[in-house]
Parts: C-alpha cells; structure tokens; sequence
C-alpha cells in the first residue's frame, strides 16, 4: 500500500463524471475528506481552489510534448502552469512533482524554473524559422464524411484549386504563401467518418479566408462529404 489507511481516493474523468452533478459531488467530497487524493485527467488542472492541497503530482508530462501540433509544447508548459498552480494556495504551502522523460524539453524547464522566457524565446525563435503564428497566419481547411474514396477526391481537388489561388497571388507579388498536405488528421476516423485536412500559411495582414472559400466555392457539389474553413486555427487535431 503506497497510502495509510483512511485516505480517500477520488477518480475524476470523462467516465466517473458522466451523470449529472458528479464533477460538482466529486468536488465537494474531496474538499470534505480529512486526507484525500484527487486523481484525474486535465479536467482537474485548472480552476480548482482547495488552500489545503499541498502536494501535486503529474505523470508523464511530456506527453503531449510529442503530438504533431505546432502548440504541442506551448500547451504543454500551459497545462503544467495550472496544475502547479492547484498546489501550496494556502498558508501551507506546497510541492509540485513532475514526471517526464524529457526533463530537458524548454517547456519543462519554464515550469521547473517558474521563468516563462525560458520557454518563450526558443519557441518564438522556432516559430519565426518554420513560419507559425505569431509570425504567419495559419488556415486549416478539414473535410470529413463516410466514404473515404470522395473524402479523398474532394480535399485532393480543394488542394488544386487552393494552389491555383496561391500561384495568382504569387504571381502578384504576394509571397509568404505555402499549402502543406492534404493529408490524413491525427484523429484520422471520429464516428464513422474519415477525416482530412489542409494547411494554408500566408503572410500575417493577409485574407486566406478569401482565397480558400473561393476555391472551395469553385468545386462541383460533393454529396455526403462535409467542409470547414477555420483561419487563424488554434486547434489542428
């Protein structure tokens, strides 16, 4: 037993939370026990205020340091800022103990070192360099339905017709444009339907919306196969 007898141990996540009132009667039992442990997902790391939390601990917090997401680690060093922040809220005072195979990684040590520029200043220097926000604007355009075959024929033809777009604006003297993909989203299958997306960077004060709702506009109804522009895109998955 890792724990003396007595400790309450309380589950929060999608499953235990799932009736209505459970997160809030979760809640109110741990705040009510003597000695608990609060065990959960990212539901429980931000906007909890418990002054009598003294320790926190994360497991592998690297974790979503590896998903292919420009903001995995911004969102990484995000999300272990507000768990740490669930600790030592009282006059306790309190411990944060994060567990990572990368202890190296600049969001970890942003966290470890209570110093956000350690974080900040390689993640806008790599940013600059790729041509990510804040120093582009990025359009992510996904189309999803039941049939692979016109899921794929569709977005291969919004690719054209998008490349077409950028070509022109090139041609115009608008550089700073870049179409990467059409391929398969990490999440490539979300109730029975495939997903795939396209990326669109371009120059920041420039209209992707335009470009790309003009390209989708120019392509032959296509029945039962969805599309979404979303410019300026804060979530690629």
């Amino acid at each position: 037993m890792l724990l003396p007898e007595g400790v309450d141990v309380i589950r929060m996540d999608a499953d235990t939370t799932k009736a209505k009132g459970a997160h809030q009667r979760l809640l109110e039992q741990f705040d009510a026990s003597g000695c608990a442990v609060l065990v959960g997902t990212q539901m429980i790391a931000k906007g909890l205020d418990f002054p009598q939390v003294t320790l926190v601990g994360v497991v592998n917090a690297d974790t979503t340091l590896k998903l292919p997401d420009f903001r995995a680690a911004e969102r990484t060093y995000d999300l272990l800022e507000q768990v740490a922040g669930r600790a030592g809220r009282g006059a306790s005072g309190g411990e944060v103990i994060v567990q990572t195979y990368w202890a190296s990684a600049d969001a970890i040590q942003a966290v470890a070192r209570h110093d956000r520029s350690v974080f900040e200043a390689p993640e806008l220097e790599a940013r600059a360099e790729a041509g990510y926000p804040p120093y582009a604007r990025l359009t992510n355009v996904l189309v999803w339905g039941k049939d692979e075959q016109a899921v794929r024929g569709r977005i291969a033809a919004l690719a054209v017709a998008v490349r077409a777009g950028v070509g022109e604006r090139e041609a115009a003297g608008e550089s700073g444009w870049e179409v990467l993909g059409p391929v398969e989203c990490v999440r490539a299958r979300a109730k029975d339907n495939v997903r795939m997306h396209l990326l669109v960077k371009s120059p920041v004060g420039s209209e992707p919306g335009a470009l790309v709702s003009a390209a989708a506009a120019g392509l032959p109804p296509a029945r039962g196969v969805s599309l979404a522009i979303d410019v300026d895109a804060y979530d690629l998955m």
